[in-house]
């Protein structure tokens, strides 16, 4: 994260409040701020910003995700899973990771609609969507938006 935005215009890092330079009570309270004063500002962060943040109307209008949300597969917990999982004779891929892959993703792509009124674009930048099988699974799963693939 923080090297995407060293690589950034200096322009645009102006507008950008990113995870880590403050807590994310305060990094929405800044952007609130920001759009109330019909000024440009721009959230960054990690996965972790995904969940629990609540931004109605024109507090988001574009969430860009640049990884699909898979677990670190040397988490303990999940190595744990998996392992019983595939002593079941289970498929640990496609029972355990792609479903908590999906929920993170639908939940990612929720910061956007907080509202029935709510509009804006979801950009996924991975290109596993396209290119694996379990793509159009993930896909899938996702509200019905308007679908732009290329």
């Amino acid at each position: 994260m923080e090297q995407v935005f060293d690589e950034l215009d200096r322009d645009l890092q102006k507008e950008i409040i990113m995870q880590g330079q403050f807590s994310n009570r305060e990094m929405v309270r800044l952007h609130k701020e920001r759009i109330d004063q019909g000024r440009t500002s721009v959230l960054m962060g990690l996965a972790s910003f995904a969940e629990g943040v609540d931004l109605p109307g024109d507090y988001c209008k574009h969430v860009v995700i640049a990884k699909l949300p898979f677990a670190v597969p040397d988490d303990p917990l999940h190595e744990a899973l998996s392992e019983w999982v595939e002593e079941q004779g289970g498929n640990s891929f496609f029972d355990i990771s792609l479903p908590i892959a999906s929920l993170r993703l639908i939940q990612a792509c929720g910061r956007l609609l907080r509202t029935e009124s709510d509009t804006g674009t979801v950009t996924i930048l991975d290109k596993r969507l396209v290119t694996k099988r379990y793509g159009g699974q993930l896909l899938n799963a996702l509200p019905p938006f308007r679908r732009e693939i290329g």
